[in-house]
């Protein structure tokens, strides 16, 4: 198998179009290249990167605040990481670990608690990750067996059953007498849900380039032997039950969704310039995870948590304000005396930040300043928020608004 060329970036890095390079975060790209990558982000509805000049007016594409991966034509990955740690190895390991525990605080991405296996012995980039976790999701499916459902088959018979189609049976039997082309319902696997979980795992073993998730996909293919794909994915996922009888697809069906319907925040991309990209706004990912936080944490029978209209756990959902920046206002207020306190978060660019520890706390990617402002507007405190240890710092929130 052909190795792939693969560049782990963060806000630090900058590509270039062709030519060399001393400097280790700048990324000379073959001309092709730069111009695939130059066309995807121009034609992106998401800032997923920006093209800035530099002092010599060369154009430079530099990463903006999304994570993930694209993966251009010719198979060359350039996997997106928030700047955390200093080494870049431990970055990336560090990283994977943080983006996908704050993607258990969205309700589409349904990611399982995983060990550091997937990052250390596999490098698992996060398109990858998400495949093996969807192949785990429609083992369970398979293993427990696939959902039957009566079906309407159409079909050109010896027999007759169900009710005659009597004007395709005029078109096909006219010099066959002995045929009927006849209408009726059979029991069968390929209902709505199975021809959904086909086709991702056939989209999925053209784009995926682990030899462990393709062995997977390839193994689970012959348990769907008889089922189509989809021919509609719009109707076959409005034509989906989500009652407690399917409660063993649900989570294989949100993966579907993502992979799938290519909409939201949630951005999967395949086509044009790029084989595929799957990228996930950090600010968006670090305001729900927040947000899931400080909700479960609260005391409620003291004080509501309330977040604004546009604000919620969903990627579908841009929560974007006018000037693009991420909705990260949340407000708590207390059931006594209607005080309410507004708690605010403010996005820097790692490297734009620089201030420095107070030993209580550890710099991490997006650096954030929270804002406790009471109602006479008088008192602001600031603090960095340590994601690493998430449940820790919360407890440091609610020792300093709640309590």
């Amino acid at each position: 198998m052909k190795k792939l060329k693969r560049f782990v970036v963060t806000d630090a890095d900058c590509f270039v179009r062709g030519g060399t390079s001393d400097d280790p975060h700048v990324i000379p790209l073959p001309e092709i290249n730069f111009d695939r990558l130059a066309d995807f982000t121009e034609n992106n509805r998401f800032p997923v990167m920006h093209e800035v000049f530099s002092e010599d007016g060369k154009k430079i594409i530099r990463p903006a605040r999304y994570a993930g991966i694209i993966t251009l034509k010719d198979g060359t990955q350039i996997e997106l990481m928030p700047q955390i740690a200093a080494d870049r190895d431990e970055n990336a390991l560090v990283s994977k670990n943080l983006i996908l525990r704050m993607l258990r605080s969205t309700i589409e991405v349904p990611v399982r608690a995983v060990d550091d296996l997937y990052f250390k012995k596999e490098q698992l980039n996060i398109f990858e990750i998400c495949v093996r976790m969807f192949t785990d999701e429609v083992l369970d499916v398979v293993r427990g067996g696939l959902k039957q459902t009566y079906v309407t088959y159409q079909g050109n018979e010896m027999f007759v059953k169900g009710k005659t189609i009597y004007s395709e049976h005029a078109k096909k039997n006219f010099a066959h007498k002995e045929k009927f082309f006849v209408e009726y319902d059979v029991f069968s696997t390929n209902r709505a849900e199975n021809r959904l979980l086909k086709s991702t795992l056939v989209m999925l073993g053209k784009l995926s380039t682990n030899t462990l998730n393709l062995k997977r996909i390839k193994t689970l293919l012959p348990a769907f032997d008889g089922i189509d794909c989809s021919l509609n994915y719009f109707r076959d996922f409005k034509a989906s039950v989500e009652d407690r009888g399917m409660r063993r697809y649900l989570n294989a069906m949100k993966w579907c969704k993502l992979f799938l319907l290519n909409k939201g925040t949630t951005t999967f991309f395949c086509g044009g310039k790029v084989s595929y990209a799957m990228l996930f706004p950090i600010d968006k990912l670090f305001c729900g995870c927040i947000a899931t936080s400080l909700r479960k944490q609260i005391n409620r029978e003291k004080y509501n948590f309330m977040t604004p209209e546009k604000m919620t756990n969903s990627l579908s959902n841009t929560v974007l304000d006018l000037n693009m920046e991420p909705v990260s206002n949340f407000y708590v207020k207390s059931k006594v005396d209607d005080s309410a306190i507004n708690i605010v978060f403010k996005f820097y660019d790692f490297n734009d930040y620089h201030g420095a520890d107070d030993g209580n706390t550890a710099v991490v990617f997006p650096v954030t300043e929270v804002l406790n402002r009471k109602l006479d507007g008088i008192k602001k405190n600031m603090y960095l928020v340590d994601l690493m240890d998430i449940d820790g710092s919360v407890s440091v929130l609610n020792e300093t608004f709640f309590l």
